[in-house]
C-alpha cells in the first residue's frame, strides 16, 4: 500500500496507525496545495491523505483509511473492539473529529476561499470568527479527554492518532494548548509513544 500525505496535515493519522498496526506502508509526499494532475486523477478533490491499494484502487478520506487499516488487523481493538456502545462511541467521536474539528481549521489555514472580501481586514475576521470555533470544540474535546490520556473508551484507539494529527494545530492559536490542560496532557504522552515517534519521523522525510 502507498499513502499519499503532506506534512503537518492528518494525513499523519493513518502513518501512526500503521506504525501501531505494524502494516506495511509507503508514503509518498505531495502537494496537497498544488496538486499535480497525476494526484487529482488519485483524488479529484487534491486532498490528502489518498490510498493506493495493491491492487490499484485507490481510497480517500482520511477516517475512511483508518477504519480500513483496522480491518485488516481485526482483533486489535483500535476500532472500538466488538462491543456495540463502545464501537458506537468510537464512530461518535470520529464524526467530532471529521465534522466539528477539522473543518473549521480548513477555514483557518485558507480563509480566502470563504470569503469574497481577501482583504486583510476580511481574511483576519475569517480567522477570528472560525478561531472561537476552534475553541469551543477544543473545550468539549478537552472535557471528554478528562483524567484520561484518550479520546474516548479510557483506552488507546484509531481517535487518538487521528486527534494526534490535528490536535497540534492549535499551538498555530494565539493561546496555544494552555486553555487545554488534558489535551496537552494527553499529547505529551502520544508525543512520547516509538509509534508516533517513527511516524513523525517518517513524515518529516527522516526515515
Amino acid at each position: 500500500m502507498k499513502l499519499y500525505y503532506a506534512p503537518k496535515t492528518c494525513s499523519l493519522a493513518p502513518i501512526i496507525l500503521a506504525e501501531w498496526l505494524s502494516l506495511p506502508l509507503e508514503i509518498q509526499q505531495v502537494n496537497h496545495r498544488d496538486p499535480s494532475d497525476e494526484f487529482l486523477a488519485i483524488n479529484p478533490l487534491g486532498a490528502v491523505p489518498a490510498l493506493d491499494l495493491d491492487n490499484g484502487r485507490h481510497m480517500t478520506q482520511v477516517d475512511a483509511i483508518l477504519q480500513y487499516f483496522c480491518a485488516l488487523k481485526p482483533g486489535s481493538g483500535l476500532d472500538g473492539g466488538e462491543d456495540l456502545l463502545d464501537r458506537f462511541e468510537l464512530h461518535r467521536w470520529v464524526a467530532v473529529l471529521t465534522g466539528d474539528f477539522q473543518p473549521p481549521f480548513g477555514m483557518w489555514f485558507n480563509p480566502a476561499r470563504f470569503t469574497t472580501d481577501h482583504s486583510d481586514e476580511g481574511l483576519k475576521a475569517v480567522k477570528d470568527a472560525v478561531a472561537k470555533r476552534i475553541g469551543k470544540v477544543a473545550s468539549i474535546l478537552d472535557q471528554q479527554v478528562g483524567d484520561t490520556e484518550h479520546v474516548a473508551l479510557g483506552r488507546r484507539t484509531l481517535l487518538d492518532g487521528y486527534a494526534y494529527a490535528m490536535v497540534r494545530w492549535i499551538n498555530l492559536l494565539d493561546d496555544g494548548m494552555k486553555p487545554y490542560p488534558n489535551l496537552s496532557r494527553m499529547m505529551n504522552t502520544l508525543a512520547a509513544d516509538p509509534g508516533v515517534k517513527r511516524a513523525l519521523e517518517r513524515e518529516s522525510g527522516k526515515d
